[in-house]
């Protein structure tokens, strides 16, 4: 029922934000109310399990990427494909509701999506050291990689251009590991 509970709630969130009611998610789980408050004692409590499971997903996931073998940009490059699937899978409002609503739980998360951030950043790091990427601002990268990833997944964006959140990962991993100068 816990996994069930989760996958519902986050098919809620992405398309109602966090303005679902637990009366929705037992007419989507096909239970009672009752069943969902056997798991879960509020609604608050439901977002921040959703919350805890998508870090444990991630943590989990990212492991062997952070400290495995390997070229440094393969690893990146499924890093950030894992960072934007659970960082920007949700739409902003999702945030927005978040800090305005359950602002303990959406320090948690920022916090923790944060601290992931600087994870990746490490990894760019990593391939500096070993000569795999030249040397960088690496503080100015993280803000261009930030900014431009929130930018180009934008749901909004990605149905105009008729694009995928991968395709955007990879014109990305483009633009920003190889640049815009044309070499011959």
């Amino acid at each position: 029922m816990k996994e069930r509970l989760v996958q519902a709630t986050l098919e809620e969130m992405r398309t109602r934000s966090l303005k679902f009611t637990m009366d929705d998610l037992a007419r989507k789980l096909h239970a009672s109310k009752s069943s969902i408050y056997k798991v879960v004692d509020s609604k608050e409590d439901l977002i921040r399990l959703v919350m805890h499971w998508a870090m444990e997903k991630f943590d989990r996931k990212s492991v062997e990427l952070l400290h495995g073998e390997g070229p440094v940009n393969s690893r990146l490059m499924s890093y950030c494909g894992l960072f934007f699937h659970t960082f920007w899978y949700l739409p902003d409002t999702v945030n927005e509701d978040l800090e305005a609503r359950y602002e303990d739980i959406w320090k948690e998360w920022d916090r923790y999506r944060e601290a992931r951030f600087d994870d990746m950043m490490a990894l760019l790091k990593e391939g500096v050291d070993k000569g795999e990427y030249r040397k960088v601002n690496l503080p100015v990268v993280r803000q261009c990689v930030f900014y431009a990833a929130r930018g180009l997944t934008d749901p909004d964006f990605l149905r105009k251009m008729n694009m995928t959140g991968r395709d955007v990962l990879e014109l990305l991993e483009d633009i920003m590991l190889k640049g815009l100068e044309k070499r011959n």
